[in-house]
């Protein structure tokens, strides 16, 4: 593996705040900085020596990525660049790259100029499913960056928590700019498949005062438009396997989602950034240096789905379905009771401000030191309006016992058939039914949200220290402590309807466990006092009979207006999704989602209400200290560095659980939030010894040999430590006396006791430099896991609409589970031609084992991890023109377990990603010395991402991926 590998550069580039070998990856750094120069590079060539000549002299085993130019990053995203490293792959999401695996772990931690830093996308949730994301890097904006290292093994000055690794971004320094005056910038328009050209730019100013002062400032703004098409069926955990029914009698036993999702998504991003370095030589031996780094990112993704039921709606397949030997369904056709369509919009904002002041010293003594501050904070917050629309008939309150049907036109069932594939086709067996207005009936509208605020602080202060009695062997002492806080307060909520007005009564008023509140707006739903005692004053009158209430059946009608796409033609829109052209909400209309749904019941009062199983608070402290020794010089044949770690981490979790006798801001526990949740404190101390220990020796003058040795800790998940018990409902259909209830499906929950992340490993590598530009490395790496953080799916039965009052489905929650092991190599190679060819080539092979183990297979791989992972990258650059291709590949990987069931129909099954590539191409031509004119092509074949279930054939998750260009020019002018 290769100790520095750096992406290859197209343009000018300028030092930055922290360097490739910072103090803390070269702490020997008193005798030569040969880590520390300044590099004016002024072409490709020139930027490749200096990548290779990081590489020869770091003392760390790192990879490199290095801005081309002044606001100008090789990609368009950060992740994005950093898949181009050896070790190093990405998750995707919407096209984009998102979180970073560094040799398959996504345990790592994301630093700023080697101290804390928050991109407000720690931890959100996504989509209409509230699929949980964490430690996302889509937020932060590459034209602030001048580079990014990523340390695979550290020293003991570096910050903990990265299992797999440390990202450390680099901002610029000021006073290493060649003039006294720069002013750098580029304007770019941007525009992904069928969407509209949007624009994208930056500017960067800096300007020296003197040798001792200078500032240097950046802002950027871009703006982004994607569309992806998606086949989803995770977000429901209702599968089921056993005994499917068959028309005309018989079963079948065969893999049924609960639902399919054929998903039509739109995504909008406006992202505006902004930095500040002041550099400030306060005496020959005195430097201050501050920075501010700020991004705030609006994300508003809207969706339309048609969901295709198979294991709910009183699913059947027809006679004759074809089905495999493993009972993966080939095609077939199905008959459900519904067809519905979603329309979701969620309405996102991560607005993040970092903050960090540092003080140095060094008069050529044999004592430096330095001391740094840093405050960061992040405000995520978001707003999600969802609605159902029913293509098959839907029947609401209205006081008879027959009820209403809005859409009577509509056929009373759906069907449908399916071909099997990656992204499976569905044709509907009427699809008029889809666009026929009458038939259309807008059925259910809810909305929800999360506020997210991050706070941290940090204040450390670092010593080195040169004794005489070391001078022969160039010894260095380092020391020093750090204290650092971090505050977590996230609140999901959700918005409730008050009918009190409308003559709902307070059930708390009369001894029950419910409220005069609802979350969903759905029309067939009635009064929950219908079920109040004969006699209770203002009871309403349901039909009431000694086996039903008739909150369901003749209760007067209490959501309403009822709407469909006949009689308010207004509400609706046209959009082909999964194949069938269909009757949605207009998304338009839901952009601001709390107005929407306030606008569509005017005569019904809204409020917002904490869901306190979903929220939670977390405060983290740590007390650390470290020491440790470098022996070597910029003369000697080797270095050698070893010192230890200690981390004293105080925990304090504020979540909440459900109690013994729950009552409910809303009529059900699946229409409101809980009233009176357990408040549970958790409060944990641990401390974690984490020593560490490298060399590097020099065979030759060409040929160089690295070890190293770590002990290291990643954090818990902030989700899985803070939420408490969440569950999800579903309407059934299926006649009986459950017809119209909301059952149990599935719920999640946190575990305030999870234990971090820990690992030991070791690495060796072998370097061969020759020429001036043209390096071949290997390296074997290994890491054995003490414990992973699994999933334990459970049966668990949940108090519902149903008129048992509970029903039985699964359940999931996070615990310490049994360790495992990576182990890998690591190759690469890169070299410039005389001619203004080049390349730059790595690959990586990751072997891993778990005990975890799933109904079909034992001893599953770490999640996450690829087992083969190339880059080839192919360049050239001559007379003013300049052209690269590159393509990464990264093969399947086992992404956990899926279990759902309960009794002989349950079932854990291993979600696989599946392999992927991306080919991406850029062709510039310097039309001035100052102007460059560049286009770009991301993503040129337009890879799309998908999942399997245990099968390859049983498709799990898909999404298409548009084709990205960006054209626009650079200019760079320098007084």
């Amino acid at each position: 593996m290769a100790a520095a590998s750096s992406v290859v550069l197209l343009g000018a580039g300028q030092a930055m705040a922290q360097t490739a070998a910072t103090d803390a990856a070269a702490p020997a750094s008193a005798q030569e900085p040969s880590s520390v120069e300044e590099v004016i590079v002024t072409g490709f060539r020139a930027s490749l020596q200096s990548s290779l000549s990081a590489k020869k002299n770091s003392n760390l085993i790192i990879e490199s990525v290095t801005a081309e130019d002044m606001g100008k990053f090789p990609d368009q995203n950060i992740a994005e660049s950093l898949q181009r490293l050896p070790g190093v792959q990405i998750d995707r999401e919407n096209g984009q790259g998102t979180r970073v695996r560094i040799r398959g772990l996504d345990q790592n931690v994301t630093v700023l100029n080697n101290d804390i830093f928050v991109s407000g996308m720690e931890l959100f949730r996504l989509g209409e499913g509230k699929i949980n994301q964490t430690n996302s890097l889509e937020g932060i904006p590459s034209e602030l960056i001048g580079g990014v290292d990523v340390y695979k093994s550290p020293d003991a000055s570096l910050l903990e928590g990265g299992l797999g690794g440390i990202i450390n971004l680099k901002t610029r320094n000021a006073r290493s700019l060649r003039d006294d005056i720069t002013i750098a910038g580029d304007l770019r328009g941007n525009k992904a498949g069928e969407t509209d050209w949007n624009p994208t730019g930056s500017l960067v100013l800096g300007y020296k005062f003197s040798d001792r002062f200078a500032v240097l400032g950046t802002v950027s703004y871009d703006k982004t438009e994607l569309h992806t098409d998606v086949l989803g069926g995770e977000n429901r955990g209702g599968w089921a396997f056993n005994d499917r029914p068959v028309v005309g009698g018989g079963t079948l036993d065969v893999w049924s989602p609960e639902y399919r999702y054929a998903t039509y998504r739109d995504q909008e991003r406006k992202r505006l950034g902004a930095s500040l370095n002041l550099d400030f030589a306060l005496t020959d031996s005195l430097q201050l240096t501050g920075d501010w780094f700020h991004s705030d990112l609006k994300i508003k993704t809207s969706e339309a789905s048609i969901k295709f039921p198979f294991a709910n709606e009183n699913a059947t397949y027809a006679a004759g379905a074809s089905v495999d030997s493993n009972g993966v369904l080939q095609s077939g056709t199905v008959t459900a009771n519904s067809a519905e369509g979603t329309s979701y919009l969620q309405d996102s904002q991560a607005k993040t401000d970092n903050f960090q002041v540092a003080l140095n010293w060094d008069n050529g003594g044999r004592l430096t030191g330095s001391v740094r501050a840093a405050y960061s904070t992040a405000d995520y917050e978001s707003a999600s309006a969802n609605n159902d629309v029913r293509y098959t008939q839907y029947t609401v309150r209205n006081g008879t016992a027959a009820g209403l049907t809005p859409n009577a036109t509509a056929p009373a069932t759906f069907t449908y058939s399916y071909a099997n594939g990656d992204n499976p086709k569905f044709t509907p067996a009427n699809a008029a039914q889809f666009t026929t207005p009458s038939s259309v009936f807008a059925k259910s509208h809810w909305v929800f949200g999360e506020d997210t605020q991050i706070d941290n602080t940090s204040i450390r202060g670092d010593l080195k220290w040169r004794p005489e009695f070391g001078e022969t062997g160039d010894l260095v002492i380092s020391a020093g402590v750090r204290y650092a806080e971090r505050k977590i307060d996230s609140e999901f909520w959700q918005l409730l309807a008050d009918y009190s007005g409308k003559g709902e009564l307070n059930g708390r008023t009369y001894g029950q466990d419910w409220t005069p509140y609802g979350y969903f707006q759905d029309g067939a739903i009635g009064f929950k006092s219908c079920g109040l005692p004969a006699g209770t004053p203002g009871r309403p009158n349901c039909g009431q009979t000694a086996t039903d209430d008739g909150r369901f059946g003749a209760s007067p009608a209490l959501i309403t207006p009822y709407q469909t796409a006949a009689s308010n033609p207004e509400r609706f829109e046209t959009l082909t999704v999964g194949g069938i052209t269909a009757l949605f909400q207009n998304r338009s209309q839901m952009e601001n989602p709390v107005a929407w749904l306030s606008n569509l019941y005017s005569s019904t009062p809204f409020k917002k209400f904490a869901d306190p199983i979903q929220s939670f608070r977390i405060k983290e402290r740590t007390t650390t200290g470290y020491g440790m020794v470098d022996l070597g010089g910029s003369d000697d044949r080797y270095h050698v560095n070893a010192g230890v770690r200690v981390v004293r981490t105080e925990l304090t979790i504020d979540s909440s659980g459900t109690p013994t006798s729950p009552w409910y801001w809303g009529t059900d526990s699946w229409n409101g939030v809980i009233g009176n949740p357990d408040a549970i404190k958790t409060t944990r101390e641990y401390t974690d010894v984490l020593p560490s220990a490298s060399a590097v020796f020099d065979v030759n003058d060409s040929d160089k040999v690295r070890v190293s040795a770590a002990r290291v800790v990643s954090r818990q998940d902030l989700f899985q430590l803070g939420q408490g018990s969440a569950f999800n409902f579903t309407r059934s259909s299926t006649p009986g006396p459950n017809l119209n209830r909301f059952l149990y499906t599935n719920g999640s929950g946190g575990n305030p006791d999870l234990d971090p992340y820990r690992a030991s490993q070791f690495d060796i590598a072998y370097e061969r430099y020759f020429g001036r530009s043209g390096i071949v490395s290997g390296a074997f790496f290994y890491k054995s896991v003490d414990s992973f953080i699994q999933t334990d799916t459970v049966p668990r039965t949940v108090a519902d609409g149903s008129v048992e009052g509970a029903t039985l489905g699964v359940y999931t929650a996070p615990v310490n589970g049994d360790g495992g092991s990576i182990k890998g190599v690591e190759l690469a190679a890169q070299y410039a031609f005389d001619n203004g060819f080049g390349f730059n080539a790595n690959y990586t092979f990751s072997d891993s084992e778990t005990s975890k183990s799933n109904d079909y297979d034992d001893n599953l791989p770490i999640p996450g991890v690829a087992k083969h992972a190339f880059n080839l990258q192919g360049f050239y650059e001559g007379h003013g023109f300049e052209a690269r291709v590159s393509y990464a590949w990264r093969d399947k990987s086992y992404q956990g377990d899926f279990s759902f069931g309960s009794g002989a129909d349950r079932h854990s099954l291993g979600t696989w990603e599946r392999a992927y590539g991306q080919l991406d191409a850029q062709v510039g031509y310097q039309v001035t010395p100052a102007i460059k004119v560049v286009l770009e092509g991301i993503n040129l074949t337009e890879e799309p991402t998908g999942r399997y279930l245990q099968w390859e054939n049983l498709p799990f998750r898909y999404a298409t991926a548009d084709r990205r260009i960006v054209l626009g020019a650079r200019f760079k002018l320098g007084m």
